[in-house]
């Protein structure tokens, strides 16, 4: 047995280089007919590539030849239909480039919307070079288009690291963050995408509400405005802008916004009904609410049960037939106070009152620290006033409990123009304080007109 080991040797040597030189061959000729594309037309490589598949429908190079014409003219379906195939001879082709052939594939596949088939190429693709940019930012892009925003970040942060400056993987990048509500990290991202695209309207209504999120509110402002005049985003880009500058009480740049906003035709009915909606409510709280009126009808003709119409339609003509409740809700500061000085003067009758401080909190209420006397008795007494038309609760009301034991006062009115919840009634019971709603504070202020 020994005696046949050298010859047994011998003739695998000779095989493993007929293989290697039958290898090398295919090599060199593959080789070859690549180079016989190179430098010429289009159309000649077309014509020379159907000759080869004429008799050998299967001839790798040939393949490739009309798959990458096809892929450069942007030609993705014909581009498609030829990788699939080359993909399919990979396996007994290994001359064949399957990082490319895979890429390629994954790309005309995403092109064509076709996600699934897209996805498990790329990920063959990048399984031959991981740390490839393109396969990256490719399946970070699908990741985000198939909106699994964590792992597209994860994908287009590594693409990132090999162009930092890639246009589009940065834009994919903050959109991504925009979706999970990451608005910092968008931002930096953001701007660099749209810094030589101002036509991408997308990522800058991106940008602007990861603006405002992040406490970037006058950026935000400034890319609204921008944005007003745009068919398709100046809509929502007004209802934002609007509602920030109705947050800080600049009504009148937050009517412009508004108005602006509903110029535009085509309008989701959505974005049309809040636009009014809010349009409305910012007239009012500017005292017109003959506007503001005129506005709720329109959209009761559109939608008539839309949020709560109804009640602010009744609310609106009550406060139009009655001015000192459009003073005691919506009149500037100085007239509000004036109006709670003159309530606080006849609450309780037959004494004398004696102003003695007056508080203004944000907007929200006006407390009055007055001295009463009366025949056979004299006291401290806190007048609370809060502006508001809804149900003030039982934190409110403990807060002017507190106020009330700081200064040592005897007792406490809480005025309201809406009413009081259950808590804040129940716990005010065994407490020196007084709950005036909507009713009789009407009666009080009609008393001051009458005096």
């Amino acid at each position: 047995m020994m005696s046949y080991l050298p010859f047994i040797a011998i003739i695998a040597v000779v095989i493993l280089g007929s293989i290697l030189s039958l290898i090398m061959v295919k090599s060199s000729d593959s080789k070859k007919n690549r180079r016989k594309y190179e430098g010429k037309s289009k159309t000649a490589i077309i014509k020379d590539a159907n000759k080869k598949l004429a008799s050998n429908p299967k001839d790798p190079n040939a393949l490739m030849a009309i798959a990458d014409v096809n892929f450069g003219d942007n030609n993705f379906s014909k581009a498609m239909k030829t990788y699939r195939m080359l993909v399919d001879l990979c396996g007994v082709n290994p001359d064949l480039d399957e990082y490319k052939i895979n890429l390629h594939y994954g790309i005309c596949a995403m092109e064509k919307k076709i996600y699934k088939e897209a996805y498990k190429s790329l990920l063959l693709a990048r399984s031959t070079k991981p740390e490839d940019f393109q396969t990256n930012a490719y399946l970070g892009k699908i990741e985000f288009m198939m909106k699994k925003y964590d792992k597209a970040i994860s994908y287009l942060l590594y693409a990132l690291r090999i162009k930092p400056d890639h246009t589009e993987s940065l834009r994919f990048l903050g959109m991504s963050y925009f979706k999970v509500k990451k608005y910092k990290e968008a931002v930096s991202r953001l701007n660099k995408a749209v810094s030589g695209h101002p036509d991408d309207k997308e990522s800058l209504f991106a940008l602007a509400i990861s603006c405002n999120e992040s406490g970037r509110v006058e950026h935000a402002l400034k890319i609204f405005s921008h944005l007003r005049p745009d068919p398709v985003w100046g809509p929502k880009a007004t209802l934002y802008s609007g509602t920030l500058h109705t947050k800080m009480r600049k009504f009148d740049k937050a009517i412009i916004d508004y108005e602006i906003g509903l110029k535009h035709e085509n309008i989701p009915d959505d974005i049309l009904l809040e636009l009014k909606y809010r349009l409305a409510g910012v007239y009012s709280s500017q005292g017109q609410l003959e506007k503001a009126l005129e506005v709720l009808r329109d959209i009761t003709r559109i939608n008539p049960s839309y949020k709560d119409i109804q009640p602010q339609i009744r609310k609106f003509r009550e406060l139009s037939s009655n001015k000192n409740l459009q003073i005691y809700l919506n009149a500037p500061s100085t007239d509000f106070v004036s109006l709670c000085r003159n309530i606080t003067a006849i609450v309780i009758k037959n004494t004398k009152v004696n102003i003695v401080d007056v508080s203004f909190e944000n907007s929200e209420y006006v407390d009055i620290i007055a001295e009463v006397r009366a025949q056979k008795w004299e006291d401290l007494i806190l007048f609370r006033y809060v502006r508001t038309e809804g149900m003030v609760g039982q934190m409110m009301v403990r807060d002017l409990y507190e106020q009330i034991k700081e200064l040592h006062a005897g007792r406490g009115f809480c005025f309201s123009a809406g009413g009081f919840t259950e808590n804040a009634e129940q716990w005010v019971e065994a407490r020196l304080i007084d709950l005036i709603s909507k009713d009789k504070l009407i009666q009080y202020r009609n008393k001051v007109d009458a005096f």
